[in-house]
């Protein structure tokens, strides 16, 4: 096996569930975020991870996301967060996935298809406060319920809305968000709808604003360790994990890598890491990054390559080929440090790491 991998922590996972519900209380019910592959942490054994630790119902984006895991056995609850085409709606009625709706041609096919096949087939309204992405707005909620009503075949379960800036330092628009998802509960109850989940609480708005509960939340980058607001006691899930698989001396002047972007100005130990960008290890990390190894960091020098990064392990005493290396995930080295050189976020380091890297569950 090429020597690559990621580690999986489930513990860390179900403890970071089980902070989401502290924080919460038994009376809030959990979507637990598994999409793109459960944030490149797996979303099979997440999956069930998160079941076995109490989980109402699991979120995705697509389909796909969703038969990969109903295929797998789960037989909980699954939200498709990205809704669905007409051209899906025969396989998410088949698979009892719940789909999120925005459009009036996407019900229709639902309910037409529902009435021939005699189920009913559940869905969440999407309603946009502000995102500006997704969901029925509010000077449109009222026409959009006037053709929903008539759509016999459907049932609404749930409302929801997402927050566009629930982590960010002024709290105007999140708070704005909510008044405008309540209002727009009020329209739907006054048009005699009567959902049984509302929900909009992302990762960040679980832990800042507690008004944002409703009775359902939909925990993501939290329950894998990343994005604590406060006093959270998250434990990062993820170790990326790679070994030395060459050493080498270099003199003063020597140039590393594509373009030469590193050139040693002292003697230099070269060590020679099998990741690159096609793994997920960005180009952007090139000259910029720290690695962890035997205690001590070191940094990523000379330009990132589709398979091979090299660090400088000059300071790093008697370090060798086959030594374990943590590109992030232990104490010294964070995903949050890697998002910050890269200018990117964690959820964005946790995702992109590819499908050759394999994954170990520990």
């Amino acid at each position: 096996m090429r020597p690559t991998w990621v580690e999986i922590d489930i513990n860390s996972l179900k403890s970071n569930f089980l902070q989401v519900k502290k924080i919460v209380g038994d009376k809030v019910g959990v979507v637990s975020i598994v999409k793109a592959d459960a944030y490149g942490h797996g979303s099979i054994a997440v999956s069930r991870a998160l079941v076995e630790s109490g989980t109402d119902m699991l979120g995705v984006a697509t389909v796909e996301e969703a038969l990969e895991i109903r295929d797998s056995g789960i037989k909980s609850p699954i939200v498709i967060l990205g809704g669905v085409q007409p051209d899906e709606v025969e396989t998410v009625a088949k698979n009892n996935l719940i789909p999120s709706l925005f459009s009036i041609s996407t019900a229709r096919a639902i309910d037409k298809y529902a009435q021939k096949a005699r189920v009913r087939v559940r869905y969440h309204l999407k309603v946009d406060t502000g995102m500006n992405r997704l969901g029925v707005a509010p000077n449109d909620i009222c026409d959009f319920l006037e053709n929903l009503i008539n759509l016999r075949n459907l049932e609404l379960e749930g409302v929801f809305t997402h927050f566009a800036n629930a982590e960010g330092d002024s709290t105007d628009l999140t708070i704005k968000q909510i008044e405008d998802f309540n209002m727009m509960l009020s329209i739907i109850n006054q048009a005699r709808f009567r959902p049984k989940y509302m929900h909009s609480a992302n990762s960040a708005a679980i832990q800042r604003f507690p008004e944002s509960h409703m009775n359902l939340v939909r925990p993501g980058i939290m329950l894998y360790g990343s994005g604590n607001m406060g006093d959270s006691e998250l434990k990062p899930v993820m170790r990326l994990k790679t070994k030395i698989i060459q050493t080498k001396r270099i003199a003063v002047g020597t140039p590393v890598s594509y373009g030469g972007t590193f050139v040693a100005s002292r003697p230099t130990i070269i060590a020679t890491l099998p990741i690159g960008y096609a793994d997920g290890y960005i180009r952007t990390l090139s000259n910029r990054a720290m690695v962890s190894i035997k205690g001590s960091t070191a940094p990523v020098v000379g330009t990132v390559c589709m398979d091979l990064t090299m660090i400088d392990v000059t300071e790093v005493p008697d370090a060798r080929v086959g030594d374990e290396v943590v590109v992030f995930g232990d104490e010294k080295v964070s995903a949050e440090d890697v998002a910050r050189w890269a200018n990117t976020i964690s959820y964005e380091v946790f995702s992109i790491i590819g499908k050759r890297v394999p994954r170990v569950y520990m």
